[in-house]
């Protein structure tokens, strides 16, 4: 079978959306939250910016079994930017302070625990890919500070997993059951639970919330500090009721977890994911449809539920959008095959900068398709961008602006300067062949383009 060309783009929610009950926020109400501004504004701008918009932020998917299609109606999303910068739990940056983002890196092992490095080795990867280099600490750092500029961001000192001498199990309890083991940092010594893993994925898994409780003694430890992201390679669980955890965020402590243990390529298999249309090339207009069960070259309203840009690749009606250049781009990138360790990055730094968002207590959006959307699994995980809309970047640059060293930036400059820093660690030679930063630092480089235009006057394409 031929490769898909990913010709058409879906630049609205998909045909299913409206059948899992979801609708998205009209135009006028999107418009509306991404600015502070209270006056309202005619609906006929609204529905102009927002065909403007389309073609570098379309609307979010909503596949079947995507969080809006199980959740269309989650009162977790759709927080503005108003609300945002009304909440009393906001975590402001500190006027005057260095605000500093602290990347925690995989614990080292103390002698006895080094058979824990067995436990970071999936059990059910496809054969040939089982042996993958992990995410580096030193690559997520520089993405982050670049995603996140101009805080600066930092590594902390390695924290060391340790033997849980009072192992207090049931008498009657397995071997297996309660086994604790020890989370150290400085003086402080945090239990953490572990258990089997409950599909086979890996041998054992390690409690999340324990491990978010340890940082919550280490975060006030850290001077000067704004957030914490631990990084880890160990499969998470939250509760019992759980299969795994990829991350989760303390947002109010400012404190988060990523790991990647799902996001392992050799797993994609076992978890089905689809390699051809993950993000940009998952908002590929027939990848969509067929997600949807709709068969080829059946009817659909296509005005009312997408506008599809395109007839090839490069082509056609919308041929010089963001997103059109974000797929060609990711169709010209190698084969994942060809970096299996630069996937198995990208998909973590995706989750790392989402994590972090909450930090800056940023909600779950459902505006745009969107690095902040929240999901309901791995699947649906490398389908999203890696990019912020512009509601919810409005709140991170809001927050700067509220900083005098930052105000006095501007705006629109900092927005540039996030953008560039973002296009140079994309475009980089360990990252150019990756497809998702491929992809992405294409869609940079049209964001550039368009606010460049702006800035000179001129008629740049959103």
């Amino acid at each position: 079978m031929a490769p898909c060309k990913h010709a058409n783009l879906l630049l609205d929610v998909s045909p299913n959306a409206t059948q899992a009950g979801f609708a998205r926020p009209p135009a006028a109400k999107r418009r509306a939250a991404a600015s502070l501004a209270s006056r309202k504004e005619p609906g006929t701008a609204a529905e102009e910016e927002a065909q403007n918009l389309a073609g570098t932020f379309p609307g979010p998917l909503v596949l079947p079994d995507d969080l809006l299609s199980v959740y269309p109606k989650d009162p977790d999303s759709g927080q503005t930017v108003k609300v945002w910068q009304r909440s009393k739990h906001r975590n402001r940056l500190n006027a005057g302070t260095p605000n500093t983002i602290h990347v925690a890196a995989p614990p080292s092992y103390s002698p006895k625990m080094k058979h824990m490095r067995e436990w970071i080795v999936p059990l059910t990867a496809t054969e040939g890919e089982e042996d993958v280099s992990p995410p580096k600490p030193k690559d997520l750092t520089d993405y982050l500070s670049a995603y996140y500029h101009p805080l600066p961001v930092t590594q902390t000192p390695n924290l060391t997993w340790i033997p849980w001498e009072d192992d207090d199990r049931p008498p009657n309890a397995t071997k297996d059951e309660n086994r604790y083991i020890g989370l150290k940092q400085g003086q402080n010594i945090t239990r953490i639970r572990t258990r089997p893993c409950p599909d086979g994925a890996y041998e054992r898994q390690l409690n999340l919330s324990d491990i978010l409780d340890g940082l919550l003694h280490m975060v006030k430890e850290i001077h000067p500090r704004y957030a914490l992201v631990m990084m880890l390679h160990h499969d998470l669980y939250e509760d019992e009721t759980d299969d795994f955890c990829c991350g989760r965020a303390y947002g109010g402590s400012r404190v988060s977890v990523v790991t990647s243990s799902r996001y392992h390529p050799g797993l994609d298999w076992y978890q089905e994911i689809e390699r051809a249309h993950m993000w940009p090339a998952s908002h590929c207009g027939n990848f969509v449809r067929r997600k949807c069960g709709i068969r080829s070259g059946a009817g659909v309203k296509r005005r009312k539920v997408m506008m599809v840009e395109g007839d090839g690749a490069g082509e056609g009606k919308g041929g010089g959008t963001a997103m059109r250049a974000a797929v060609d781009a990711y169709v010209a990138a190698p084969a994942p095959e060809k970096d299996l360790a630069g996937l198995w990055f990208g998909r973590t730094a995706l989750t790392a900068s989402h994590e972090l968002g909450h930090c800056f207590c940023l909600g779950h959006c459902n505006y745009y398709a969107c690095a902040m959307q929240g999901t309901a699994g791995i699947v649906e995980d490398v389908r999203q961008p890696p990019y912020l809309c512009p509601v919810c970047l409005e709140k991170v640059i809001s927050g700067f602006l509220e900083v005098k060293e930052y105000a006095n930036i501007g705006r629109e400059r900092l927005i540039l300067q996030r953008y560039k820093k973002l296009h140079e660690f994309c475009t980089g030679k360990t990252r150019a062949g990756v497809k998702m930063f491929a992809g992405y630092g294409a869609w940079l480089g049209k964001r550039i383009e368009a606010l460049k235009a702006e800035e000179e006057g001129g008629e740049g394409q959103l």
